[in-house]
């Protein structure tokens, strides 16, 4: 894993844990709104894996946000 990749996998996995809290959510919540298995969502919150871009655009969604501020090329 290349630097790149890593740094954003914990700017992901930061992101993802504030974003739902923030919203009052358990992961369970956010795995059932996205359609996706627990398990599944919480290797991303976790930073073990990264999201496709199809997913990532659902999160976007899902919370208001931009990919930008997601994948941390921007703070807003």
């Amino acid at each position: 894993m290349s630097i790149e990749e890593a740094i954003l996998l914990d700017t992901l996995r930061c992101r993802l844990n504030f974003l739902r809290t923030k919203n009052d959510y358990t992961k369970k919540d956010v795995a059932d709104k996205l359609n996706l298995p627990l398990d599944q969502y919480e290797t991303y919150e976790a930073g073990e894996s990264l999201p496709s871009i199809l997913e990532l655009i659902d999160i976007a969604d899902l919370y208001l946000i931009t990919l930008d501020y997601l994948v941390g090329k921007t703070e807003n």
